[in-house]
């Protein structure tokens, strides 16, 4: 089953923007460590709060190992807003931090500031998101190849046939559109696959569970629904109507891993979602491009994927309250960054399952 959902991660769309000319890097001989800064646009869900531990624990270790010199880590209050995080923004370049991370609440909305941070010297890599500001670094997953993955999971889990519910994110949202595309594209070269119903959920379990609640009983029988991570709620909404579960794609969340792996969901469901650890990728990238070493303007990771085989190994890595996320190291990095140097990245290996201590 992994072997199957990773031979369908397909980056070339993706892939042709790495071929854009990359911001200029300073060279660095004999360098001191670089002090880092991160911005994130809001705290209010357990992906970033899972990204922010993530960063922590890694940002602690480089600093002991002597990777860089210090690291601040800075959360905007409200809701993801562009206008609050400039003022972070501009707080933290006072500090002159050598590199900026930053998780942007929007796309355009922070290029003016994060050029003043280019100007200042620092170097600017902007995770999660997208920006088109040629002065930063781009390094995140392609939210394509996670419609890509689930959507496909879920076909294949159906045996290519069969009635399924089509559950949307943030309707409207760059992020859903473009997975909302790749999902219809896969959908038209499955003709044998029915949509009888399109839901909007917000990629949130607790919504899908209230959609599906007030559209179940005039659905016929369903065997799959594809979405990005509302698996649990879907599954509840099934249960709770007395109908057999589909197969559905997961949040890996502690909590949904565990549901998944007491047995709710038919067999061949997935998690798949957005890495929490782009945040540590985007540190150790950010580091090579201080030092002057090769790295793409945009640089593509993979997103978390949890099949079957792997689900209980993840089950024991991941707390309740977190979303599942790759551990990267420098080294891995270093092996990620190459992979897209050399257009190999759907074939890298993907980083193994977590251990917790």
């Amino acid at each position: 089953m992994e072997s199957t959902i990773l031979k369908s991660l397909t980056l070339a769309g993706v892939l042709a923007v790495m071929s854009a000319i990359c911001p200029q890097s300073v060279v660095a001989q004999d360098k001191e460590a670089p002090s880092v800064a991160l911005s994130n646009a809001f705290l209010g869900n357990a992906w970033r709060r899972s990204m922010i531990t993530a960063f922590e624990e890694a940002a602690a270790k480089a600093e002991a190992d002597g990777l860089i010199s210090s690291f601040q880590i800075s959360n905007a209050p409200g809701e993801n807003s562009a206008t609050e995080q400039i003022a972070q923004l501009k707080a933290l370049l006072l500090d002159q931090p050598d590199i900026l991370l930053v998780n942007p609440a929007s796309p355009t909305a922070l290029n003016p500031t994060l050029q003043q941070a280019c100007d200042l010297g620092a170097v600017v890599v902007v995770f999660d998101s997208a920006t088109d500001l040629e002065c930063a670094y781009l390094v995140t997953n392609s939210f394509g190849d996670w419609a890509r993955l689930s959507t496909q999971a879920v076909i294949d889990a159906i045996g290519g046939a069969g009635n399924v519910v089509l559950s949307r994110g943030v309707q409207g949202s760059p992020p859903e559109l473009e997975m909302y595309a790749v999902q219809k594209d896969i959908l038209a070269k499955n003709p044998d696959v029915k949509v009888v119903a399109e839901i909007v959920t917000f990629c949130d379990s607790a919504k899908a569970q209230e959609a599906l609640l007030g559209t179940i009983a005039s659905l016929p029988e369903i065997k799959g629904v594809i979405g990005c991570g509302e698996g649990l709620g879907a599954v509840q909404a099934f249960q709770t109507a007395g109908r057999e579960a589909p197969v559905v794609a997961f949040a890996p969340s502690g909590r949904a891993l565990k549901f998944w792996g007491e047995g709710n969901g038919a067999p061949g469901s997935v998690a798949v979602m957005s890495d929490p650890g782009q945040g540590v990728a985007a540190l150790f990238a950010a580091i090579k491009i201080y030092h002057g070493e090769e790295v793409p303007r945009v640089t593509i990771f993979p997103p978390v994927v949890v099949s079957d085989d792997a689900r209980d190994a993840w089950i024991a890595a991941v707390g309740d309250d977190e979303i599942a996320s790759w551990q990267w190291t420098k080294e891995l990095v270093d092996a990620q960054v190459k992979a897209n140097i050399d257009g190999t990245v759907e074939e890298a290996a993907l980083p193994p399952v977590p251990v917790r201590n």
